[in-house]
């Protein structure tokens, strides 16, 4: 970050913790040069551009004042949660870090809390964030068969208490809340294109569920094999589903059920929606003694965390987690001022494809 930008972020954050009340002038140009140990100049343009941004006025007779217009009346909170997977998952701590970053430039403090994909949980983190009175809130849905409304009745919980919200990673689609998430398809699209071009045909796709970013990767997936002029089928669509999202509790029994599975079916490649299916792939096919990648190529969702857990190198998605937290937090920052018109409905992130040693060439 540029110097100036620097300057710039902590003059705001100073502004924003009522370091300079209304009435006080600032210090002059050449007294913040001394105190950031900087040029004047490179002062100024910080200064200027608080000044557009309308952060502070200036008078050429009576000097620099805060903008009491723009910074926060007493009685604010200053508090913005954020529910996550895990906060002990490197993704989510990683979109947590990218949400603090940015937060605390402007002043916030971020209560973080994991729900742990359990509604219960969440609806009761979104309770006690009410009373605590929070500005906003950053969540990434849960989604489970049977519940599909739990979703909208959160939401409207939140809103009817004044709270701001932004999805996180994924969104509802019959709702009209801000989201921040990965370009799903097209991440989907090339890594399935890097299984045809290695000579793969008949690659099935494994998910557990039907929440949106799962349902775009499988549409990324089926157009990549039509548009490789290939015969797309049904069977290669494997749906194994579970109660909950997160499934660690039935992790054993998804294996067995996993395994009869392979056992009935014709492939040579794999594409795991996620990271939580590829490693539950990778202990059956240990089980059926199949090698990876000698007997059958694997690729996934979210490749950096099951490469974290274990010992083998997949290839896969990587999601700029760190880039979409902090993302979220600008977009809910924005909410908060009042700024809806200033911003775009939804942020797509684009995602890279690693390369790892599950893959072989048939």
């Amino acid at each position: 970050m540029a110097k100036y930008n620097v300057i710039k972020e902590d003059m705001k954050r100073r502004l924003v913790n009522g370091e300079w009340m209304e009435g006080n002038r600032l210090p002059s140009s050449r007294e913040f040069a001394q105190y950031y140990d900087s040029s004047v100049n490179t002062v100024e343009k910080a200064v200027k551009e608080l000044v557009d941004e309308g952060w502070i006025i200036r008078d050429s007779r009576r000097g620099t004042f805060m903008n009491k217009g723009k910074v926060p009346l007493q009685g604010s909170t200053r508090l913005v949660a954020a529910f996550v997977f895990g906060i002990d998952n490197p993704l989510w701590s990683a979109a947590l870090r990218g949400i603090e970053d940015v937060l605390y430039l402007q002043g916030y403090h971020l209560l973080s809390s994991s729900d742990d994909r359990n509604l219960e949980k969440l609806e009761f983190l979104i309770r006690g964030a009410i009373e605590r009175k929070v500005e906003g809130v950053i969540l990434s849905p849960i989604m489970i068969q049977g519940h599909e409304d739990i979703n909208n009745r959160l939401f409207s919980l939140l809103q009817n208490n004044g709270i701001k919200i932004v999805c996180l990673d994924r969104t509802v689609y019959n709702t009209k809340i801000p989201y921040v998430t990965s370009d799903n398809i097209t991440a989907a699209y090339n890594l399935t294109k890097l299984l045809i071009n290695q000579g793969h045909r008949r690659i099935l796709f494994i998910k557990n569920s039907n929440i949106s970013t799962v349902n775009e990767r499988l549409l990324g997936f089926k157009q990549a094999i039509i548009d490789a002029n290939l015969a797309y089928s049904d069977d290669f669509e494997v749906f194994i589903s579970t109660k909950f999202e997160d499934f660690h509790d039935e992790f054993d029994v998804y294996c067995e059920v996993f395994e009869r599975k392979m056992q009935e079916m014709n492939f040579t490649a794999v594409f795991t929606a996620n990271d939580q299916i590829a490693e539950a792939a990778i202990r059956s096919f240990e089980k059926l003694k199949y090698d990876i990648p000698g007997d059958v190529s694997l690729v996934t969702y979210d490749a950096d965390n099951i490469n974290n857990k274990i010992k083998l190198n997949v290839t896969g998605v990587s999601q700029p987690f760190y880039e979409m937290g902090r993302c979220s937090a600008r977009l809910l920052l924005n909410l908060i001022d009042g700024n809806e018109g200033q911003d775009v409905f939804g942020h797509v992130f684009n995602s890279n494809i690693y390369i790892g040693d599950s893959v072989k060439s048939i």
